[in-house]
């Protein structure tokens, strides 16, 4: 019998910590876009997907394709203010 599962990245909700620190972001901000007080920019929302494996709600409903372009289009640059000291 086979089992078929999701990546477990691609289904639960990081910690505060580890998108923090794998995203490069402030442990503030990151827990902000974990409860959803804040949503990140889309470049933002696949530069976490790339770090970490998760999906935004904002990015959740694009396809691979459609991230690679916009990716293409508008890369992740990060900001000084979101950087971890």
């Amino acid at each position: 019998m086979f089992v078929m599962c999701e990546q477990d990245g691609m289904t639960s909700t990081p910690g505060t910590m580890e998108l923090a620190g794998k995203a490069g972001i402030a442990k503030s901000y990151a827990s902000e876009i974990i409860n959803g007080k804040r949503s990140p920019s889309r470049p933002l929302a696949i530069h976490i997907m790339r770090a970490i494996g998760w999906r935004h709600p904002s990015i959740s409903d694009l396809t691979d394709e459609q991230i690679a372009t916009l990716e293409a289009i508008e890369p992740y640059q990060p900001r000084r203010s979101q950087a971890v000291a």
